[in-house]
């Protein structure tokens, strides 16, 4: 069986998220991985992800992340 490819494992995520009424805000290709952003997270993504806390300029911004099928999911803590 062939392998499938990043960008057919991305889509049938992004169908899957947006089956769990998760909204996607934007999709970026980045160097290493695809970048999905969105609003609010599943059980599942909230209990596999990290929290990063940015500073910049003195502004304080707190993100969650996880890796699922190849992709980062990020959406604001």
């Amino acid at each position: 069986m062939k392998p499938l490819k990043p960008h057919h494992k991305a889509k049938e995520l992004i169908k899957q998220l947006s089956a769990l009424n998760c909204t996607i805000r934007t999709v970026t290709q980045k160097p290493h991985a695809l970048l999905i952003t969105i609003e609010k997270p599943t059980p599942e993504l909230t209990h596999r992800s990290i929290e990063i806390t940015e500073i910049y300029n003195g502004q304080t911004r707190r993100l969650r992340a996880a890796r699922h099928s190849g992709c980062c999911i990020v959406w604001e803590a």
